[in-house]
């Protein structure tokens, strides 16, 4: 009896080896066929990929393509410029200077008004030249060039000249200031009030 329980336990060992060696051998065929279909994936991915470059170069080639990219660059640069806003505060601030309440010796004259889209500039004539550079809000006086600095889209403001004219005691002045492009159009083209 005792060899057959020696002879029983040598064959559960070996039964236990060989299920052991059989999963081993699945588990290795998995493995093989699992490594398989991926790399055949990647292989149609490969080729995929070859393809769809190969038709992105010949689009590339294409003139159009090549215009389409730069408008596109130029579109993602730019902004929208409210010019309609812009001159409705250029209105309302000139309509201001019109009704200034000044005294009887006191007179602001304008002229020329033109606007593009790089600059502003402004022709007129006053009696003091106070009234381009005194400012007392406390007494609700604003200078000319303040009242162009409360505009939010120019900058570098100035009085290009100021010329006293024959013996009369007015003083003529070109007032300028650059215009804030926001938009990032050409420049050139003017409105004329």
């Amino acid at each position: 009896m005792a060899t057959n329980k020696f002879h029983s336990r040598w064959k559960i060992y070996f039964q236990i080896l060989l299920v052991i060696f059989g999963l081993s051998l699945a588990t290795f065929g998995y493995i093989k066929v699992d490594m398989f279909l991926m790399n055949q994936n990647i292989t149609d991915k490969q080729m995929l990929l070859e393809q769809q470059t190969k038709e992105l170069d010949s689009y590339k080639l294409l003139s159009g393509y090549n215009k389409l990219q730069a408008v596109k660059i130029l579109e993602s640069k730019q902004t929208s410029m409210p010019w309609s806003d812009h001159i409705t505060k250029v209105i309302a601030m000139l309509e201001d200077i019109k009704n200034v309440n000044t005294n009887s010796t006191g007179v602001v004259t304008l002229s020329d008004f033109n606007v593009s889209l790089d600059k502003i500039t402004l022709k007129g004539q006053v009696s003091n030249l106070l009234f381009l550079y005194y400012s007392n809000p406390e007494k609700g006086i604003h200078s000319l060039m303040d009242k162009f600095s409360s505009l939010d889209f120019v900058k570098n403001i100035r009085i290009q000249t100021y010329d006293r004219v024959g013996d009369n005691n007015y003083y003529e002045f070109v007032l300028e200031a650059n215009v804030i492009n926001d938009a990032g159009t050409t420049t050139g083209q003017s409105n004329n009030w």
